[in-house]
């Protein structure tokens, strides 16, 4: 896997976290590359950047005053791992998009996948941008939509597109609009529920419904009397730990996600003083043998790459944080051959329903 990059007579080793068996993938891309390149003959004092991944911006511009925008914990990770790979100083600014960011002078953004976070992204430099902000978004030309610009339109007076190069092209913005909105309420999306409404941030999984994955899952979990120490595991919004304390009001449940704003969405919807909140791609910060009950409709997509290797992985922690007589419940797509890595952990695996797209396994230690 190619692992240095040469940046300004310098030469940097960057590494991807979580690890990959794909030889083929890269902790950076051109579309990184070109924006460093736009860039690399300003004098500018400060700089935000969002969705550097795995870290190359915080790397390569580490003489300037970065402010490291960070929606996911193994984000952090990553940037801090290459960091001191590279022996630099790991004494950076992070902020989560709903903080203060501060006057935004400079911003650079690796264009999402996301449609919604990339507009909330662009809410927030438009609530801290001054009269000369600009804004420096690099893509692939692949994964590239005219809704983009649609969403650009709404926060700038201009909007310029470079050429490609290697297949990558920069979406340049200045000129910040006056008269936006800025209020923290319209950041939030709500989402029908049966008879309810659940809120979470824009660019949180499946934002104008529940996932059908989901609710699959749901449709078939009846948790026991004595399930009172629940785990979920990739939570988003929370629906599932909403759900079980409808089942089981006294019930203890914690929800882990790598997504910070997943984790702040579930806060907005699940408001118990027996719920806690961990914002983890490891589920660090709980006890092993501590849960009665493990869920989750684990994801497979990390952007536009398509990734189990993270799933196995946290198979491995939710068998070691399940109690000796305890279950873990999970959803999948059907064509992800989950129950032979399944079996290799648990005792036993039994598929306990399913349907063209989806199954449910059960899985227990004895």
């Amino acid at each position: 896997m190619e692992n240095k990059l040469q940046f300004n007579s310098n030469e940097f080793v960057l590494n991807r976290y979580p690890e990959t068996k794909d030889n083929a993938l890269r902790a950076w891309s051109n579309a990184e590359l070109l924006v460093l390149d736009y860039i690399k003959d300003w004098d500018y004092k400060n700089v935000h950047v969002f969705n550097d991944r795995f870290g190359v911006w915080n790397c390569t511009l580490h003489r300037k005053n970065v402010n490291a925008i960070w929606t996911y914990a193994s984000q952090k990770k990553a940037i801090v791992n290459n960091l001191r790979t590279n022996s630099l100083s790991t004494d950076i600014v992070f902020k989560s998009p709903l903080e203060d960011l501060g006057e935004v002078q400079l911003a650079l953004i690796k264009i999402p996948k996301s449609l919604e976070l990339f507009e909330l992204f662009l809410k927030q430099i438009s609530k801290y941008s001054v009269e000369n902000t600009e804004v420096v978004c690099g893509f692939m030309t692949k994964y590239f939509s005219k809704s983009y610009l649609k969403i650009a339109e709404k926060y700038f007076e201009n909007i310029e597109q470079s050429r490609a190069w290697k297949k990558a092209r920069l979406l340049v913005l200045k000129s910040p609009k006056k008269g936006i909105d800025k209020e923290t309420e319209n950041l939030i999306n709500t989402v029908n529920w049966k008879e309810n409404q659940l809120k979470q941030y824009l660019g949180v999984f499946s934002s104008d419904k529940i996932d059908i994955g989901t609710q699959f899952l749901l449709s078939h979990l009846k948790v026991k009397e004595r399930e009172l120490k629940v785990l979920d595991v990739a939570s988003g919004n929370g629906i599932i730990s909403y759900e079980v304390l409808k089942q089981l009001s006294k019930a203890d449940v914690t929800l882990v996600d790598d997504f910070n704003l997943a984790i702040e969405s579930s806060k907005l919807n699940i408001e118990n003083r027996n719920a806690r909140f961990i914002c983890t791609d490891t589920i660090e910060g709980v006890s092993e043998n501590e849960f009665d009950l493990i869920l989750s409709n684990p994801p497979f997509h990390f952007e536009h790459e398509n990734n189990i290797d993270i799933t196995l992985y946290l198979f491995q922690r939710i068998k070691n944080c399940l109690k000796a007589d305890g279950r873990f419940l999970m959803v999948a797509n059907t064509h992800l051959n989950y129950k032979t890595h399944l079996e290799k952990l648990f005792s036993s695996v039994e598929i306990i329903a399913k349907n063209t797209k989806f199954i449910i396994y059960e899985c227990r230690c004895w």
